[in-house]
């Protein structure tokens, strides 16, 4: 118990100790304690001493440098402020600060001179600032049209040389002449892959698609509307013809119809057609009277490159209509996209995709295709 009583009461002297020394002090403080470590026998606590003492003296060093980028800091701030108040005097001229009136007492005997600020007693006119402003847009070392002639680096600095005074005159006096103003250029003076509209062209189109627009005529097919237009022909089979036999869908609303004007997708079909010989038509028919073709199946190619939630795939459904023989396949994609229905004959789908069966959606292209089951005769 002593003994750290005795170790806390050592530690806090030292501590106040090397507290109240500076760097100098501190450094030869150091040299005394290593000789005595190289000479004496019982070096514990000159160890201990040492191993304090050279933080504190790191610390001490760090505050001797920062005080002297402060003083240097400091003079040079002083310097600034001193050429500014010489750039001031040399602007105002020969204008003399008027001092005030020393104010008498209640006797007007005696009187009382008032301690006053330089700036309180500067009075300047209407026509000294005048001067002023002149001297100092004078000062000014461009005009407009000499900067104007610059390249953009050089501009940024001959602003850069300008100070506040004259940085202000010359903005206020561009603003005035209107030099913030968009200039009207030519033809020639776009710049490359910039597209400059004729306005009488630009308004015959806007004319033309309001037209459509009302009219409710389709949109003309982009290019990459053309290029999967391109891709859904390409490979047609003999026994395939292009199906078009849209169904008419009831009037549609939709929530998002006031923000996404609703358009059709735009699709290519095929319908697989063909002869099934069965074991009736092979006993009934033949080559030169062949039986009559049946629907095989059907390929749905539905283009939505604008699709604005890509996360969300279309959706079919499958619905029966009156003529049973006959069912309602609906398409469901979202905004922008109305949606959009074609009568199919109704038969058991083939879903397995090693019989041609296809269900995706890729780039931006929805792909339904699929084969009807074969139903082998029997007597």
């Amino acid at each position: 118990m002593q003994f750290s009583v005795y170790a806390n009461f050592l530690t806090c002297t030292v501590i106040w100790f090397l507290q109240h020394k500076n760097y100098e002090e501190l450094v030869k403080l150091e040299s005394d304690v290593q000789n005595k470590i190289r000479t004496e026998t019982n070096v514990g606590f000159w160890q201990y001493l040492l191993d304090e003492l050279r933080p504190y003296m790191a610390k001490s060093r760090l505050k001797a440098k920062h005080a002297a980028k402060q003083a240097l800091k400091l003079q040079r701030i002083r310097e600034e402020q001193a050429k500014e108040m010489d750039e001031h005097q040399k602007l105002l001229g020969d204008i003399k600060p008027v001092l005030p009136k020393p104010k008498m007492n209640e006797s007007k005997t005696n009187v009382e001179p008032m301690e006053t600020d330089e700036t309180d007693c500067m009075e300047i006119t209407e026509e000294d600032a005048v001067i002023i402003k002149k001297q100092t847009f004078k000062s000014i070392p461009f005009t407009f049209d000499e900067l104007k002639a610059m390249d953009d680096d050089v501009q940024e600095q001959k602003w850069s040389l300008l100070n506040d005074a004259q940085l202000e005159l010359f903005t206020e006096h561009l603003y005035v002449q209107g030099r913030y103003s968009p200039v009207l250029g030519t033809d020639g003076e776009a710049m490359p892959g910039i597209e400059v509209i004729d306005e009488v062209d630009d308004f015959k189109q806007l004319q033309a698609a309001r037209k459509r627009n009302r009219n409710g005529d389709a949109e003309p097919i982009t290019s990459a509307e053309a290029d999967f237009m391109r891709m859904a022909r390409s490979g047609m089979e003999k026994e395939e013809e292009e199906f078009i036999d849209e169904e008419k869908l009831e009037k549609q609303t939709y929530l998002w119809s006031d923000k996404y004007r609703p358009r059709k997708p735009r699709y290519f079909n095929r319908v697989h057609t063909g002869f099934d010989w069965n074991k009736y038509n092979q006993t009934h028919y033949d080559l030169d009277n062949p039986p009559p073709k049946i629907v095989q199946g059907y390929r749905f190619n539905i283009f939505y490159p604008d699709l604005l939630d890509i996360t969300h795939t279309p959706q079919y459904t499958l619905t029966e209509c009156e003529d049973s023989d006959f069912a309602i396949l609906r398409f469901k994609a979202g905004p922008p996209y109305e949606d959009i229905a074609f009568k199919i004959v109704n038969r058991e789908w083939e879903i397995n995709h090693k019989h041609g069966f296809r269900n995706q959606f890729k780039e931006g292209v929805f792909q339904l295709w699929f084969f009807f089951k074969r139903y082998r005769y029997r007597r």
